[in-house]
């Protein structure tokens, strides 16, 4: 998709669609004044018989009265105008850019006012307006076979900037918002591909291939490392994961250097790779077990991170982890009992094969320490039971450093893309220790999601280090606003905003 921006006047912007913006209480916002006459003398009639309310992400589509150069108006509802923000701007344009591209137009208009008297920079509303737009549009079609008319998307979003606006801020934040959405854009392809279609070792050349494409092999490096190389170094967790499976287990590793970035440091990502989660021995229910698929959503959201990372060249230092693995039932898969050695040297009895995320992350973390971190962050679909405390809206955040967490949270509040943090107090820690091992894998008795973040903790040593559990952001039954039915790809923008504005940490761990 193009996203253009234009100094032109409303009434002068041609194009298939106009969307004007209705603050709740169906009645014009303080930006209406600058709608062209042919528009506001359709509105008006309308907000007064109170068919049209503004309640945010509403929608009316209308033939274009004479005198618009477009063939239709749509009426977008922003909810109460002193509550506008970002990420509200980012839900607007999203619900009229998908239905413009229902509806087969191929170029859609949408102001840029009003946004200084909401206190929204010009550049974060051209970025949040491009990544809606191009979030919005988003479709998984790889496998559908489509008539031609089913193959029409929306070209070109016009961002149509008023007066007092920086026409070179507001294009600026829509370049870097279009490089960010399609590197979501990317994590999503990752997470809705089946299974049969992402092996461990196909994934990882599919993102060795995007790395290389994207931002060119010197900008990204990737090493993609194998089940032999995988036995030498001593990654017995990973290899213990994908041992019922006939398509062995891999490791991606990719670093990126920005300008200035020299010898810091690195900020490391490890995100969770199951390319599909069966539970292997202690298998799942049946029920909806196709959607286990997803259960790479965290290593999808790295790896998609890091690419608009380098696209946007910030002067970071980044690597990203991520073990593929495939967990599997077979006469070869590790069974409940089993113990393994793991790559930090730690012991792990294996009480339930279906809480394998952890023992993969376990060989990622301590893997990841051999760089010597700045601070490591990981992004995982972990547990269940995160999904009956915060449900699909926020994801957990654990932490063992409460400096390194707050930047997580603010870069949170930036995207929203919302995290919620639960404690890791020390008596959490004896529910993972082991009479035969060192640890166990499960915990005796509730409180599952932050049993998996104490079990994780256990590998992180002294680094900085906050656990994100995505089980519940990382898909979405049905579409809303920007998200499409399916991988949402959370974790990329949150990421990025964290890399954009990140600040060196005292070494020390620290937590309240």
């Amino acid at each position: 998709m193009k996203i253009e921006v234009s100094t032109k006047t409303l009434d002068r912007q041609p194009g298939d669609v106009l969307t004007l913006p209705v603050a709740e209480g169906g009645r014009l916002p303080s930006w209406a004044g600058r709608w062209p006459s042919a528009a506001r003398k359709l509105v008006e009639p309308l907000l007064k018989s109170k068919d049209f309310t503004g309640k945010l992400n509403e929608l009316a589509a209308f033939p274009a009265p004479g005198g618009l150069p477009v063939s239709w108006v749509y009426l977008v509802g922003v909810g109460k105008e002193r509550e506008l923000t970002p990420d509200r701007l980012r839900q607007v344009i999203a619900v009229a850019a998908r239905r413009a591209q229902a509806q087969r137009r191929k170029a859609l208009v949408f102001p840029v006012v009003g946004v200084s008297a909401r206190e929204i920079p010009a550049e974060t509303a051209g970025q949040v307006l491009a990544e809606g737009a191009v979030l919005g549009t988003y479709r998984f079609t790889l496998y559908k076979t489509l008539k031609p008319e089913e193959q029409k998307r929306l070209e070109k979003v016009t961002l149509a900037v008023g007066r007092g606006i920086s026409s070179a801020a507001v294009a600026t934040g829509a370049k870097n918002g279009t490089l960010i959405a399609d590197a979501v854009g990317f994590s999503r392809d990752l997470i809705n591909l089946p299974a049969n279609h992402k092996y461990p070792e196909d994934i990882a050349a599919r993102v060795q291939k995007n790395a290389r494409k994207n931002t060119g092999a010197s900008k990204i490096s990737c090493r993609i490392i194998k089940k032999a190389e995988l036995t030498r170094l001593g990654l017995n967790a990973i290899l213990a994961v994908g041992q019922g499976s006939v398509h062995p287990p891999v490791l991606v590793a990719l670093e990126y250097k920005g300008p200035g970035a020299g010898s810091k440091p690195p900020l490391v990502f490890v995100g969770k790779g199951i390319t599909f989660d069966s539970g292997g021995i202690s298998i799942k229910p049946s029920g909806n077990m196709d959607q286990m698929k997803y259960d790479m959503s965290g290593g999808a959201a790295a790896a998609g991170a890091i690419q608009a990372i380098a696209g946007l060249k910030l002067p970071v230092h980044v690597v990203g982890i991520i073990p593929f693995s495939e967990n599997l039932p077979s006469g070869s898969a590790q069974r409940p009992g089993d113990i393994i050695r793991t790559f930090s040297g730690k012991t792990v009895e294996v009480l339930n094969t279906d809480a394998e995320g952890r023992l993969v992350l376990a060989d990622a973390l301590s893997f990841a320490r051999r760089s010597k971190p700045a601070a490591m962050i990981d992004l995982a679909t972990l547990t269940g039971a995160c999904v009956v405390a915060l449900g699909k809206h926020a994801c957990a955040l654990l932490t063992n450093h409460d400096g390194f967490a707050r930047q997580v949270k603010e870069a949170a509040a930036r995207t929203h893309e919302r995290v919620w943090e639960l404690p890791l107090w020390p008596e959490y820690s004896e529910q993972v220790k082991s009479g035969p091992a060192d640890l166990k894998n499960i915990g005796d008795d509730g409180a599952g999601t932050i049993i998996g973040a104490v079990f994780l903790k256990e590998f992180v040593g002294n680094i900085p280090w906050v656990h994100l559990d995505i089980a519940g952001t990382a898909w979405a039954d049905k579409d809303q606003a920007y998200l499409s039915k399916g991988g949402t790809g959370f974790g990329v923008r949150l990421l990025t905003a964290l890399a954009a504005d990140w600040k060196p940490l005292p070494s020390t761990v620290k937590v309240s």
